[in-house]
C-alpha cells in the first residue's frame, strides 16, 4: 500500500492515501471508525465518533499537518458535497501529536424541509450520497491543507451507524428509574460548567447569539466522555466551544443500574448565549 505525500511546495495541499484498513471499535460510550493516511511526518489519523443513532459525528484529526492552526474557521469538503466552514478545537494528544477536533459535524448535510429541525430529520444518511463521499478535504485556519483519500464510504457509514443505533439503545436504557434502585446521572454544580469568557470573542464582537441542545455521554466515573450536538442555530459557531468546556468541566454522580452499579448513560441539556 503506497502513500502519496504531496509535492515539496510549501503552498501545495497534501494528498494522502490510506496506510491502514478501516477499523470499527465499540466503547461503552461511543463507536469509533478509524483509519490512518500517509507516512512519516505527514501521517494523519482520522477518527469518526458516534455516540448514538443521530446524524452528527465528532471528527478528530491527529498529525503534524494540523499543528498550530489560527483563525476562526476550518473548511471541510466531503467529496463533491458542499464545503462546510466550522469552528474547531486544537489540542495535543497524550503522545504530543497535534489534534484537530470538531463536534456535531454532519459530513452529508440532511435535506431539510421547512419547519424541520436537525433533530427531526431521518437519522440514516442517503446511501447514494454517502457512497459518493470518497475524499475529505481539510483546509483553512492557516494550515497547509490535506486531502484524505477515504475510499467508498457507504459501507463504512452503515457500520458506524449500526453500531451507534445499538449503543443508543443501551445508553438510553441505562440509568432509567425502571426500579427503585436505578437512577440517571446527577449533575454536580452545573452552574460552573460554562463561563462568560467561553463565549468566542469574535462572535461577541459581532453581537451574535447562539442556541444549541447537546447530549453528553457520562461515563461510569461521572465524567463527560462525549458530546453530541443534537440541534444548533446556523452557522454552528458555538458548538465546539460549548462541547470542549462541558467535557472539561461537567461532573456527575454517575447513573446506576438496578444492582446499584455505575453505568454509562446520557444527559441532555440546552445552552443559550444571549447578549443582555
Amino acid at each position: 500500500m503506497m502513500a502519496l505525500l504531496g509535492t515539496s511546495s510549501a503552498a501545495a495541499m497534501l494528498s494522502l492515501e490510506p496506510t491502514s484498513k478501516w477499523t470499527l471499535r465499540e466503547y461503552e460510550d461511543k463507536c469509533r471508525l478509524k483509519r490512518t493516511f500517509g507516512v512519516g511526518e505527514d501521517s494523519v489519523t482520522l477518527w469518526l465518533d458516534q455516540g448514538g443513532e443521530q446524524q452528527a459525528f465528532n471528527l478528530t484529526l491527529l498529525g503534524e499537518p494540523f499543528a498550530n492552526p489560527y483563525g476562526p474557521g476550518i473548511r471541510i469538503k466531503p467529496g463533491e458535497e458542499d464545503e462546510i466552514i466550522r469552528s474547531y478545537i486544537s489540542v495535543k494528544s497524550s503522545k504530543g501529536r497535534p489534534v484537530l477536533r470538531m463536534y456535531g459535524l454532519t459530513l452529508v448535510q440532511p435535506e431539510m424541509k421547512r419547519g424541520k429541525d436537525l433533530a427531526e430529520v431521518n437519522v440514516r444518511l442517503g446511501k447514494e450520497r454517502v457512497a459518493a463521499v470518497t475524499s475529505l478535504k481539510v483546509s483553512g485556519a492557516g494550515l497547509k491543507g490535506v486531502t484524505l483519500a477515504l475510499g467508498p464510504m457507504g459501507e463504512q457509514f452503515e457500520r458506524l451507524q449500526t453500531c451507534g443505533t445499538r449503543l443508543e439503545g443501551l445508553l438510553s436504557e441505562a440509568g432509567r428509574a425502571l426500579t427503585g434502585e436505578a437512577s440517571p446521572p446527577e449533575p454536580l454544580e452545573p452552574g460552573s460548567w460554562l463561563k462568560s469568557e467561553d463565549w468566542p470573542r469574535y462572535l461577541l464582537r459581532a453581537r451574535m447569539e447562539g442556541q444549541l441542545e447537546v447530549r453528553l455521554t457520562v461515563n461510569t466515573k461521572g465524567r463527560a466522555s462525549g458530546c453530541t450536538v443534537l440541534s444548533s442555530n446556523r452557522p454552528q459557531l458555538f458548538d465546539d466551544a460549548v462541547c470542549l468546556n462541558l467535557i472539561q468541566r461537567a461532573r456527575f454522580k454517575p447513573a446506576v443500574n438496578a444492582q446499584k452499579e455505575p453505568v454509562a448513560s446520557y444527559y441532555q441539556t440546552s445552552i443559550a448565549f444571549q447578549i443582555k
